[in-house]
């Protein structure tokens, strides 16, 4: 009996040896990889891109703003601050929608980035480092998705340009234009990502 008892035992080790060498034969990529959100928005050049444009757009509104209080600043308070608020109104959208196309952008080059590199190491995921509790430091592949989100650029349309209604054309158009229409004007086509 102790004869057996030792056999399966010796048999048990051997066994349990050769599963753990079996794991070892795995490749030491991580099952799943790790992006750190912050990092990619401030280093990567499509976020760059991005903000340098947005900066751009904010200057083209501000201007364009500057431009209606200046034409409309000699016309009675509560026709001018009527002007004024839906002149800031229309320029706010224009820049809210700049804002979001330019961050679908960058999210959809981001999102195709993580895919490929998933897709390459053959991962199970790539999730966010932000959304995690803990995390092996090794399975941070952050560095990797910059690196590739740094080959790709962004196709930004020319920067809006913003019409001013004048004062005397207000008084003497028909009434049928939207607020819109007669106080601040954008012309704009979507942005679009492309690949060098």
């Amino acid at each position: 009996m102790k004869k057996f008892v030792a056999c399966l035992a010796l048999l048990l080790c051997c066994a349990l040896c050769a599963c753990d060498s079996s794991r070892s034969d795995k490749p030491s990529t991580p099952l799943l990889g790790i992006v750190d959100m912050d990092r990619v928005m401030r280093e990567s050049a499509p976020a760059k891109a991005a903000r340098k444009h947005l900066e751009d757009v904010r200057d083209v509104l501000q201007k364009g703003m500057k431009a209606l209080e200046e034409e409309w600043k000699d016309a009675p308070e509560a026709e001018r601050s009527k002007t004024i608020a839906e002149g800031l109104s229309a320029l706010n959208r224009q820049m809210v929608a700049e804002e979001n196309a330019a961050n679908r952008l960058v999210a959809s080059i981001l999102q195709e980035e993580c895919e490929r590199w998933r897709a390459t190491h053959k991962a199970i995921a790539v999730i966010s480092k932000q959304r995690l509790l803990a995390a092996d430091a090794g399975a941070d592949v952050t560095a990797d998705i910059v690196s590739a989100m740094n080959t790709r650029t962004l196709d930004f349309p020319s920067l809006p340009t913003v019409q001013i209604k004048k004062r005397e054309e207000a008084s003497h158009g028909t009434g049928q234009q939207s607020a819109e229409e007669q106080k601040a004007k954008t012309d704009k086509r979507p942005a679009t990502a492309g690949q060098q």
